[in-house]
């Protein structure tokens, strides 16, 4: 009995693991690294990973995970951008320059995205004022989805990025 309510407890202790977990070392430094590549392209100063906002995201990815794997994004008070690709395949830095790969359809001089493309996620990641990230993952029906949160937030109408 004592060895079954063990287990027990072992069991729920580790279920938020099961449901979605927070960058590790290796992934906070490939993130890191890739944001501030696309940082660094446009004259940005480097971003920082912040644990708080790490856990911030993984509470919205243990959700998407509650969610039957749903890929909405959160409506909190940070900038979010989401990702999601087959697990094992992408990287945490695939999931990042995805979203440095919308410069192509982003006119600075017009400010905003090419008719019909989405650049809303490069912008965040080049946003001059966030100063800080920090991201989660979620294992779901055969893919990953990324999460990362931004502070300050981005994106903000009438204001260019950099």
């Amino acid at each position: 009995m004592k060895k079954s309510v063990v287990l027990l407890l072992l069991f729920i202790a580790s279920s938020d693991l099961l449901l979605a977990q927070k960058a590790d070392d290796k992934e906070i430094e490939l993130l890191i690294e890739r944001h501030n590549y696309w940082r660094s392209d446009v004259g940005v100063s480097d971003i920082n990973y912040s644990a708080e906002l790490a856990n911030v995201a993984n509470k919205w990815a243990i959700e998407l995970k509650t969610q039957g794997c749903s890929f909405k994004h959160s409506q909190n008070a940070y900038g979010e951008n989401l990702f999601k690709g087959t697990v094992g395949y992408f990287t945490v830095g695939d999931a990042v320059d995805s979203w440095g790969a919308e410069k192509q359809d982003y006119d600075y001089k017009k400010n905003k995205c090419q008719t019909d493309k989405m650049c809303g996620h490069y912008t965040q990641i080049v946003w001059k004022n966030t100063t800080e990230v920090g991201c989660a993952k979620s294992i779901c029906d055969g893919s990953v989805i990324w999460v990362c949160n931004y502070n300050p937030p981005g994106n903000f109408i009438g204001q260019k990025p950099y």
